[in-house]
């Protein structure tokens, strides 16, 4: 009985002190989220709304309007072009009413995939450096089948994928966090997203204010973005529209 006691008793402070290790690397690796809410709300935005096919209209060449090896139809006429100090820097139109306010604009440009963005120099977050260092993003994305930003946002949108709990290996906690940190970072706040398809593969980010992030997808680490700013008229039927008619060559 003496011996049962003492195995019993051992286990227990064996249970205890995995639990310390683990409730301690749990707090050190928490992302910040206060409540199960905000948890659920951060996934909600990178949530898949619904999905756009878009299928191509050519129209006239001198209808375009152009930046690099991309052509969009050229809606943009009465916009003034957004000064820019940066040399080379992608065009930003500006359309403003009789008081000079701002009421619609429209970017477009080339930009890293947000799973090629995943992979840069972490020692850039200083404040996280031991937190998020040797987390190869290259094995973690290839361990998840994370091939593309789109199966990046079915990653991040199941919450069993990235909460931590006392049973998840503090390997994978370090790995949680680092995810979310630099996802954090690197995606704009949205509602959600919505898939696109047909054409170009793609998606987009529905931003409030009347903000739309186009975003489409090719094999060479790229994405071509067109970001529409406008409260009034930026409706999925126009949006349809227009992105039918771009052109990547």
């Amino acid at each position: 009985m003496k011996k049962k006691n003492i195995l019993v008793s051992i286990f227990i402070i064996l249970l205890l002190v995995y639990f310390s290790y683990k409730g301690f690397y749990l707090h050190y690796y928490k992302v910040h989220y206060n409540s199960t809410q905000e948890l659920e709300n951060s996934v909600k935005q990178i949530a898949i709304k619904d999905t756009m096919t878009i299928q191509p209209s050519l129209v006239e060449s001198n209808e375009y309007f152009e930046y690099q090896n991309i052509k969009i139809r050229n809606d943009f006429k009465e916009y003034t072009q957004f000064e820019q100090n940066v040399e080379n820097s992608s065009p930003k139109l500006i359309l403003k009413d009789q008081n000079n306010h701002t009421i619609k604009s429209f970017w477009m440009g080339i930009a890293d995939t947000y799973v090629d963005m995943l992979k840069a120099d972490k020692t850039l977050f200083v404040e996280e450096e031991k937190k998020i260092s040797n987390v190869d993003f290259n094995i973690v994305l290839k361990k998840n089948n994370i091939n593309n930003d789109i199966d990046l946002f079915h990653y991040l949108s199941n919450p069993k994928n990235i909460h931590n709990t006392l049973f998840t290996s503090v390997k994978k906690m370090k790995e949680n966090y680092t995810i979310q940190f630099m996802v954090s970072v690197i995606l704009p706040t949205m509602n959600n997203i919505t898939l696109i398809n047909g054409e170009y593969d793609g998606y987009i980010f529905n931003i409030n204010n009347g903000m739309k992030e186009v975003n489409f997808i090719n094999n060479n680490n790229k994405r071509y973005v067109f970001t529409f700013i406008d409260e009034v008229d930026i409706t999925d039927e126009y949006l349809r529209d227009i992105l039918s008619t771009i052109v990547i060559e």
